[in-house]
């Protein structure tokens, strides 16, 4: 596995490429600024369009905080990928209720 964007690959393709071979969306956000010396604004643009690797940052921070309660990792999952703190809530309960059902 490379890291480095191939000569014909866009900033788009480069972050989809990253997401199938399983990287988190944070690796995926210091590749790209490191790579194309993209602002924060504009990394974060392209990781909404990466669902895959968003869940298993998500995954991570689960795995990294469980005992947090859902209003505490929904500030985690803001912080960490600077999002709104409303979208990190949702984040959190989707997470918390499987945790539930498993």
């Amino acid at each position: 596995m490379t890291d480095t964007p191939q000569t014909d690959e866009g900033r788009h393709a480069y972050g989809q490429r990253l997401q199938k071979q399983g990287q988190r969306e944070l690796y995926i956000r210091k590749a790209l600024r490191t790579h194309f010396g993209l602002g924060i604004d504009e990394v974060i643009a392209i990781c909404t369009d990466l669902p895959k690797a968003r869940l298993l940052e998500l995954k991570q921070l689960r795995k990294q905080f469980p005992d947090l309660n859902e209003n505490r990792l929904a500030w985690k999952i803001s912080k960490s990928l600077t999002i709104p703190k409303a979208d990190a809530l949702k984040w959190a309960q989707t997470l918390i209720a499987k945790e539930g059902k498993a």
